[in-house]
């Protein structure tokens, strides 16, 4: 059965395997957490289950707000103060005593943050092989993601050697975590005259450029390349064919293509477990409805016309028309987020050969603020990650020295309907 994700499909698919998100606060500034090479940065940790699908303008998310208020509120007193149990009974504000009042307010904001970001549809997961490691370097060396290879060699058992597992070190290639941020102000005049801000805004709008920035990062890298020959597929263009038949064949032919391209690290056919489509949810209809296959017959007078369309063998159906943010006024420039055009799709094989290292979730930052600026409170959200494309893009990775067909991935054409 083939699936189609989507932000609503994901946000779903979280809540129905009660999927937990374990975060970790951690201290320190942005820079010190890119360079920390140990543990000693951690502060707090919050295990935060996707209990439903739907978090923004839920009873959850407003039981939330109200705990939020509440802290607040005695964090404006006095930030330093150590919570009693009866107060952190009253707002829920903690696993256990001894929090101060900003620690128990950092808390609450990372939970309602995070379900915001689960809920957005980060889908990073459906196209690399991820790693989380909070003392990973700022500069990663790719034979991190390698296979280790060994050799089950045959032994006398009378103390000769045997053979060992080897890491993959002639790799010389790297690729490096960058931090990405934004952040908010509460202004006097703010807190004044504005009637309808709330701190749910401020974390959904931190949550929606946290989750552009995430599929920014690896869809925007696929559909801004550009593609050589032996990684595109045009339309079918079989006269007097149907525009299924187009579309089976179209695809048909891009997943031969898929299948005959090489890794650059073995220069041999790579491996395809699985595989993927990415298109623009304009097109998903015409799509699905030729992967299952379908046996066209007809003839007449004696002869077969039958054709074979069996099922094609895809996996999953990813849809990405835009950011969520795109084409938003920001400032003085239009936020642009793009997203797969319709009439194309990428056909690739997911989890293999695009690797993203993520060194820190969304993490929070507060202070607060400015006397001078009339700034009662200021955040800052930010994120380390990086991520390695050239095995995935392969022969269209910029500035690449491989020759034809090397990668996992092919720019698909579709046909039009008449």
């Amino acid at each position: 059965m083939v699936k189609v994700y989507n932000r609503q499909t994901m946000a779903k698919e979280m809540a129905e395997n009660k999927e937990t998100a374990v975060i970790k606060m951690f201290k320190g500034k942005a820079l010190q957490n890119l360079e920390a090479k140990n543990e000693s940065f951690y502060g707090r940790e919050i295990e935060i289950e996707a209990s439903s699908a739907r978090y923004n303008g839920s009873r959850s998310e407003e039981k939330l707000m109200g705990e939020i208020e509440q802290i607040q509120a005695i964090a404006k007193d006095d930030p330093h103060k150590v919570l009693t149990l009866d107060e952190i009974k009253k707002v829920n504000a903690a696993q256990y005593p001894g929090q101060t009042a900003i620690e128990a307010l950092l808390g609450k904001m990372y939970i309602d943050i995070t379900r915001r970001s689960m809920e957005n549809g980060d889908l990073t997961s459906l196209f690399a092989r991820e790693a989380n490691d909070p003392n990973s370097d700022e500069t990663v060396n790719v034979n991190y993601f390698y296979k280790y290879v060994g050799l089950m060699g045959e032994v006398t058992g009378t103390g000769d050697s045997v053979n060992l597992i080897e890491q993959k070190l002639g790799a010389t290639d790297t690729f490096s975590q960058k931090i990405y941020a934004i952040g908010w102000k509460d202004t006097l005049q703010n807190m004044l005259f504005n009637k309808v801000h709330n701190m749910a805004k401020v974390n959904q709008a931190g949550a929606d450029a946290d989750t552009d920035r995430r599929n920014g990062a690896i869809i925007g890298t696929i559909v801004g390349a550009t593609y050589v020959a032996s990684q595109k597929q045009a339309a079918d263009a079989t006269s007097g064919a149907t525009y299924d038949s187009l579309m089976y064949n179209t695809l048909r032919k891009a997943i031969k293509k898929l299948r005959g391209l090489k890794d650059p690290q073995t220069n041999r056919k790579i491996a395809v477990p699985a595989i993927s489509i990415l298109c623009n949810s304009a097109d998903t209809w015409s799509i699905q409805r030729v992967i299952s296959g379908q046996l066209q017959t007809g003839g007449t007078n004696g002869t077969i016309t039958t054709q074979n369309t069996q099922a094609l063998p895809i996996t999953n159906i990813i849809e990405y028309d835009q950011g969520i943010l795109d084409g938003y006024t920001y400032g003085k420039d239009t936020l642009s987020w793009p997203g797969v055009t319709a009439g194309k799709c990428y056909i690739f094989v997911p989890n293999e050969y695009l690797f993203v290292m993520n060194k820190r979730g969304l993490t929070l930052e507060t202070g607060m603020g400015s006397t001078l600026q009339l700034s009662t409170q200021e955040l800052a959200w930010y994120r380390v990650f990086g991520t390695w494309f050239k095995d995935f893009l392969g022969s269209s990775y910029p500035g690449t020295s491989l020759g034809a067909s090397f990668g996992s991935i092919i720019e698909v054409t579709l046909p039009t309907d008449s």
